[in-house]
């Protein structure tokens, strides 16, 4: 009975579905048919979370890429179309001036001020006429669109199409900051508002306490439906819809049958960024135009997305609108008396809610997500064995005592961001590296450690407070290792990537945790009675100082190399130990492992609760370098920038997390293109962020792991050389005999 009933509601899902909705709002409309005004005033933001979630869809069904910057591609030809509207321009990308190789040399010589300035690019191009018309405009921004859809199918994801699931995700996070400081360096910092489109004004009065729903996002609502069915009938009665769906079964397959999954994949990215930047126009008169809001769209998205299983047009649409409406119910329930305001912010809760609709998707489906069949699959990053330790870690800890002591505060400033960002990358190189476990989460648990020793453990010594802080960490490591006990690759990614949300909203910004302000203020350490804090520059120890009297204090970067030291060496440990060789093996093959006696569950708890550890030391030393711990460090797309910039200098070893710490934003890298060749530092993140897609591409290895790759490439050539002058040879004594 109970197995018929199952089967019954498999088969008949979507008229279960429907009636499910149907009773759920019937019973809030008997509880309280107030409650669900909010819920329909909300439907504008569900259906850009749609259009967000439908572009996901697309690029995983064509191509097998989970777009982690969809929501910045949205709001990216919004801009465009911004510009053509209201400023008449053609704005041109961010392109190297060959000029700077003239002005660099130059400048060194020359006192701040005086600084020679040839000419540069032009940053916008005057469009003829005083004004475009709205469908002009609208056309030329989808035109880019459809050149950014193959631009990143070509240039980008093509090349990735056999490499692991880590490229395309870190990937996709450098597109995110390339695109993200697209717009900073050519739009500005400050929110457009009032962008002109001709959407249906008013509002639409519901019968009884239902209250209003304002046309214009009925209106979006309309069109991203509409989409969703034009979507559905594609794939279900085209050929390219079939052979789009056979490619995401089987490439093989797909093949042989005559059919080129790189044209399905190019074709799928198109109709991605046209959904995307169509759906960020229509909205940009309701939300503004700003590089955080609709970006930040993409976490219920990714919730949305997994609900339909990465695979349904229409119940993606219909979980972004019912998520949305579900985060209307929540802030309405908030502004009740017999909420808990202080223990859930509602704020935070609706933030979070993609957490919980995430958790929720993983437990009723009972299983994975697809996986995209294709034609082979890439290795990941080769974690070398750590060679010359002692004489390496002896040279950098020469080097960084120079910077601290003999160079002024910039360089001392750089030098300390890059100490507390190795650390951070040490955790990445440990789970990810090691292990192979994608987590989008490590800045947000780095930064548990640092609110929870602020908050109670902050009276203790040095240092024990920081230790005590980390382990606390290494708690929530473990917990987020939970759901990895079950998945892996991109699943793993965006459930982590929801905790990242979950953790900032509801531990960071909850009030009753961290204060009106939102910022825990942190004690500077102490060590035998003395002030070792970053502010405290008088402090001499051995009659040593920094070379001048402006923060950071030196002697705090020494307390940063230590950690830096003791860290590296234990992660140099690891990697040599069994512990390191049972690590790898899960990350080469689960299965394998396992059937060799490895126990893979206690492996995966183990690295993420030694990976929180560390972050966990980070996010202290973080605290201490700022004098409080701060939601907006520790946030979830601070975890995805630093897991870019980890991959970039080398995600398995540790002498990448070394050159991680160094192009890390902020660190010595950013000062010497700032300070150094005098670029904007909007402009050294977007050279990070396109030296990063370059890095995934060509070298996945990272910076640290380029030379292995030439010299490997080296021996390889000389062993077919070898080998062709044998067969020559060879050749030459059968010619012989033959004669």
């Amino acid at each position: 009975m109970e197995q018929s009933s199952k089967a019954f509601v498999k088969k008949q899902k979507l008229p279960v579905g429907i009636v499910t909705v149907i009773a759920l709002f019937a019973i809030l409309y008997a509880w309280d048919a107030q409650q669900l005004a909010p819920m329909f005033s909300n439907i504008g933001t569900g259906a850009l979370m749609s259009a967000v979630a439908l572009g996901v869809v697309l690029t995983f069904r064509g191509s097998g890429v989970v777009n982690f910057a969809n929501g910045v591609i949205t709001v990216f030809v919004a801009y465009w179309y911004y510009g053509f509207k209201v400023e008449g321009r053609l704005y041109v990308p961010p392109l190297p001036n060959p000029f700077v190789l003239i002005e660099i040399p130059v400048n060194w010589f020359r006192d701040e001020g005086k600084y020679l300035d040839l000419p540069n690019w032009p940053t916008s191009i005057d469009l003829p006429g005083d004004r475009l018309t709205t469908a002009t405009a609208v056309v030329l921004a989808l035109v880019v669109a459809v050149l950014l859809g193959l631009f990143l199918h070509f240039a980008i994801f093509k090349p990735l199409r056999n490499a692991p699931v880590l490229a395309k995700v870190v990937t996709s996070v450098g597109l995110f900051v390339v695109l993200q400081e697209f717009i900073r360096i050519r739009f500005g910092e400050l929110a457009k508002t009032g962008v002109p489109f001709p959407l249906p004004k008013g509002k639409i009065d519901l019968p009884g306490e239902l209250g209003i729903v304002p046309k214009n996002q009925l209106f979006l609502v309309i069109v991203v439906t509409v989409i969703a069915v034009g979507l559905w009938a594609l794939f279900k009665f085209t050929r390219f819809g079939l052979a789009t769906r056979a490619a995401a079964e089987n490439e093989k397959g797909a093949i042989v049958l005559g059919f080129s999954p790189d044209f399905l994949a190019g074709a799928n990215w198109v109709l991605s960024t046209l959904i995307a930047g169509l759906l960020g126009i229509l909205a940009s008169p309701i939300t503004n135009l700003d590089t955080i809001t609709i970006p930040l769209l993409i976490v219920p998205a990714l919730g949305a997305a997994l609900l339909a299983n990465f695979t349904s047009f229409g119940l993606t649409v219909a979980a972004g609108v019912g998520i949305a409406m579900l985060q209307g119910w929540i802030q309405y329930q908030g502004a009740q008396t017999w909420f808990p305001k202080g223990v859930l912010p509602t704020a935070g809760l609706t933030q979070a809610l993609p957490f919980f609709v995430v958790v929720v998707a993983m437990y009723l489906r009972g299983k994975s997500l697809p996986v995209r069949g294709s034609v082979s699959v890439g290795k990941m990053p080769f974690a070398s064995a750590p060679k010359n330790v002692i004489p390496f870690t002896i040279v950098a800890s020469i080097v960084v005592l120079a910077l601290l002591f003999g160079w002024n505060y910039e360089w001392r400033q750089s030098t300390i961001n890059t100490l507390v960002a190795v650390v951070i990358a040490l955790s990445l190189v440990v789970l990810v590296g090691f292990v192979g476990q994608i987590s989008l989460a490590q800045m947000a648990i780095a930064g548990t450690a640092g609110f929870f020793m602020s908050k109670y453990f902050d009276d203790l010594p040095f240092p024990l407070a920081p230790i005590i802080g980390a382990f606390v960490a290494a708690i929530f490591g473990v917990v987020v290792s939970i759901p990895a006990l079950r998945l892996r690759g991109v699943n793993l990614a965006v459930i982590t990537l929801s905790v990242a949300v979950a953790i900032e909203q509801l531990i960071f910004k909850n009030k009753t945790f961290a204060g009106e302000v939102g910022a825990l203020p942190v004690k500077p350490p102490e060590i035998a009675g003395k002030d070792f804090g970053p502010n405290n520059t008088l402090l001499r120890v051995a009659g040593l100082k920094g070379r001048d009297d402006i923060p950071p204090n030196a002697w705090f970067g020494v307390i940063c190399l230590v950690f830096v030291i003791i860290l590296c060496l234990m992660v140099v440990n690891v990697r040599r130990s069994n512990t390191g060789r049972q690590l790898l093996a899960v990350r080469s093959n689960e299965r394998a492992a396992a059937a060799v006696g490895i126990d893979v569950a206690r492996t995966k708890i183990l690295a993420f609760g030694l990976a929180a550890f560390v972050a966990g030391l980070g996010g202290t030393l973080s605290g201490y370098r700022f004098g409080s711990v701060t939601p907006q460090y520790f946030g979830a797309f601070a975890s995805l920038t630093f897991l870019s910039f980890a991959y970039l200098g080398g995600i398995a070893s540790v002498s990448g997390a070394v050159v991680a710490g160094i192009v890390a934003p902020n660190g010595l890298n950013f000062n010497f293109l700032e300070n150094i060749l005098h670029l904007d530092q909007g402009y050294a993140t977007l050279i990070g962020g396109v030296g990063l897609i370059i890095t995934a591409v060509q070298n996945p290895e990272g910076l640290a792991g380029a030379p292995r790759l030439v010299k490997q490439r080296q021996i390889d050539k000389a062993v077919r050389k070898k080998a062709m002058a044998e067969r020559s040879k060879v050749e030459a004594s059968q010619r012989e005999g033959s004669t």
